[in-house]
């Protein structure tokens, strides 16, 4: 009767260096697929490297084709509808869609300006909150004022 010897026991006895190959590789597969410095804007994801330049306006480190080829991967186009945006002059603009109204974007567009300058602005959905700003506080029950009408002929 032949013993058969697992993976693990057939493994540990191989010298230490024929054993590093088998765990970067290990290391690697564990990493997830997008772990390289990303990080969102109203629960969108922008590259690594991106760069805030105003209120949900990010500034891009890759140049277009690169942006669209990214986005292609985050946000595929069969699950985020996509339209070119018109322009008056040469800027190329297009705007991603969110059909998931759970999440605070509603689209993006994603524009190119200057010289292979390329930039996002996050559209927020309508009537969302962000969790630092808090809600204007209702009227109580009865104190809202209406003017009196006036009669007619005075």
């Amino acid at each position: 009767m032949t013993h058969t010897k697992t993976f693990t026991q057939r493994l540990a006895h191989l010298p230490l260096l024929s054993r590093l190959p088998l765990l970067v590789l290990a290391l690697v597969l564990a990493l997830p697929a997008h772990a390289t410095g990303e990080f969102k804007a109203r629960g969108f994801t922008l590259p690594a490297g991106a760069v805030r330049v105003d209120d949900d306006r990010y500034r891009l480190m890759q140049n277009w084709e690169e942006a669209l080829k990214w986005y292609r991967q985050w946000y595929p186009e069969a699950k985020y509808p996509r339209r070119s945006l018109p322009s008056q002059s040469s800027v190329r603009a297009i705007n991603i869609a969110n059909p998931k109204t759970s999440e605070e974007w509603e689209s993006v567009n994603l524009y190119e300006f200057g010289k292979g300058e390329v930039r996002v602005f996050v559209l927020a959905r309508a009537g969302w909150v962000d969790e630092g700003e808090k809600p204007a506080p209702a009227p109580a029950k009865g104190t809202l004022k209406v003017p009196a009408k006036k009669a007619k002929g005075n």
